[in-house]
């Protein structure tokens, strides 16, 4: 095949292989020297370099570490050059493509920072937003088979590369970049673990004041933490996270605890399946946990599990989380000062719609992907972002992309609070269901080698009625007026009905989002979503 890999939802990612559409030291090469080009192009001037914190300088770093200890060099503040970070996961080949994509930009002028070991994909986009860097790079190919990997670009701003951005790069690819050999390489030393730093940084979001530190400190100290890793790069920034700030019960899936490219725990490493999560939920219960975290490999997105009235351990979905941790971390706007801007996608439950509109917030819908999501404020950084694939931005002004390390410090700081008050999470999420309605959904994955054919079908030839309910269809279209999905709605005694239908960006697969919003009956509700699932399933099954 000839055919070159392109930037998706969130990067490139492919199988890895000698092929052009695969990932390869071939196919890194020429896209770094695409991506070099570009934020060179795009970078900003500043008359006034941004220097390094002090506690990242040099003289600092030497006073306390041996240069043999410290493993490379600090930025020069003196030196012109554009900076850029590198870093990578555990897969297979990561190590060979990061060392690979620093050369190369160190080979187009660039004095880049390569992390030493593999990191969690958030320190990228907190390396670049606090150090005032001009890109950064990971590669990872998140939550995918064991067999890819890929390529993720973070601009100037911390954000991942927009849609327009990455047109622009897999043009500079094709017309401008030479063949692998021809583009120079320079050698480039590894540089001094950061994850320290950024631990310390996550952990001051939730640090107390002196006065509660004895109180919050016995709260955290009380609460048990199951937590799983999914054999990817998260486990010990994780665990290291939540000792920092207190937690004294953390039960962590040794199994999956430490990085293995092969994950032989299970067939698809991603904290959404059910099998995947099924030994963190079986550690829960053995050990009585209050909360279940759930990372994903590269550690940017983090399942929530919470115990129930009944003893029960239960996953939350994406869409119960999100709109539950906005309003831990968004205020209600009481009309003075800027008025905050959350964001979701358009498949993403409604429940955080009707949220937004009782505090005031200004919310912003995007299409998929959260390169869409953390853009959504233009200039200004939101508030806050969520998608329903689990992934959230708690902290915005601190990686502004999504963030399962802090994600899940967060969920479990708010748990230990209303542990030692004789509540839980679920209680805090009934309480919404109280003020809003009820909202339940269901995810639905269809593997497919056409995701992209098997929608187009479904657009040419739409249900009309699930489970004898008429519905309204809406063609979904993409930037360049292509229809990419496809909407079902309308109304029913039990509550509203909506069918979203779109191919994945990220992986072979077609995704079902189903939602029943502003029920009154729970067992009504979930009946309904039970019969339309079965039946728009079995119908895209038939195309």
């Amino acid at each position: 095949m000839s055919e070159q890999l392109a930037f998706g939802t969130a990067g490139m990612r492919a199988p890895i292989g000698p092929a052009s559409h695969q990932m390869n030291v071939f196919q890194v090469t020429r896209i770094t020297s695409g991506v070099a080009m570009w934020l060179g192009k795009h970078r900003i001037i500043s008359p006034e370099r941004r220097h390094l914190p002090e506690a990242y300088s040099m003289a600092e770093q030497f006073a306390t570490t041996s240069p043999y200890e410290l493993g490379g060099l600090d930025f020069h503040d003196d030196d012109p050059a554009p900076r850029v970070v590198v870093g990578y996961d555990a897969r297979y080949g990561s190590h060979v493509f990061a060392t690979t994509t620093a050369e190369v930009f160190a080979g187009a002028g660039f004095e880049v920072f390569l992390l030493p070991t593999p990191s969690p994909t958030p320190l990228i986009p907190w390396l670049v937003r606090s150090w005032g860097l001009d890109g950064g790079v990971q590669i990872t190919a998140s939550h995918n088979p064991a067999g890819d990997n890929g390529y993720k670009v973070y601009m100037n701003n911390g954000r991942q590369l927009t849609s327009s951005a990455a047109r622009e790069i897999e043009a500079l690819i094709a017309q401008q970049v030479p063949a692998a050999v021809e583009i120079p390489r320079v050698t480039v030393r590894p540089c001094a673990d950061q994850l320290r730093r950024f631990i310390d940084e996550v952990t001051s979001i939730v640090m107390p004041s002196q006065a509660d530190l004895l109180r919050v400190n016995n709260e955290r100290a009380n609460i048990k933490v199951a937590v799983t890793a999914m054999h990817g790069v998260g486990g010990r920034a994780m665990v290291q996270t939540l000792q920092s700030a207190g937690f004294a019960q953390i039960f962590p899936v040794m199994r999956q605890q430490y990085p293995d490219p092969t994950f032989p725990t299970v067939e698809f490493p991603n904290p959404e399946e059910p099998e995947a999560v099924a030994e963190l939920l079986r550690l829960g219960k053995k050990v009585s946990a209050d909360i279940v975290i759930a990372l994903d490999p590269d550690a940017d997105r983090c399942a929530v599990g919470i115990r129930l009235k009944d003893g029960t351990l239960r996953m939350l979905r994406g869409d119960e989380t999100g709109p539950l941790l906005a309003t831990r971390m968004v205020a209600p706007w009481d009309g003075k000062g800027e008025q905050p801007i959350v964001a979701t996608t358009m498949v993403s439950s409604q429940l955080l719609t009707a949220i937004a509109a009782d505090r005031g917030w200004d919310l912003r819908l995007t299409p998929t992907g959260f390169k869409n999501l953390n853009a959504a404020g233009g200039e200004h950084t939101v508030a806050f972002a969520y998608e329903e694939a689990i992934g959230i931005s708690p902290a915005p002004w601190l990686v502004d992309d999504k963030d399962g390390i802090t994600t899940a410090l967060i969920a479990c700081t708010w748990a230990a609070e209303l542990k030692a008050q004789g509540l839980t999470l679920a209680d805090e999420l009934e309480s919404l269901y109280k003020r809003y309605g009820i909202y339940v959904g269901q995810q639905i994955a269809i593997r497919t080698n056409d995701p992209t054919g098997l929608i187009g079908a479904c657009i040419q030839n739409p249900p009309t009625t699930l489970a004898g309910i008429n519905l309204e269809f809406e063609a979904v279209f993409g930037g360049e007026r292509t229809p990419t999905g496809l909407l079902l709605r309308g109304p029913s005694p039990v509550g509203k009905i909506r069918v979203w239908a779109r191919a994945s960006g990220t992986e072979p697969k077609a995704k079902l989002y189903i939602e029943i919003a502003e029920a009154t009956s729970r067992p009504q509700a979930e009946d309904l979503l039970q019969r339309i699932a079965r039946e728009v399933t079995t119908y895209i099954r038939q195309l």
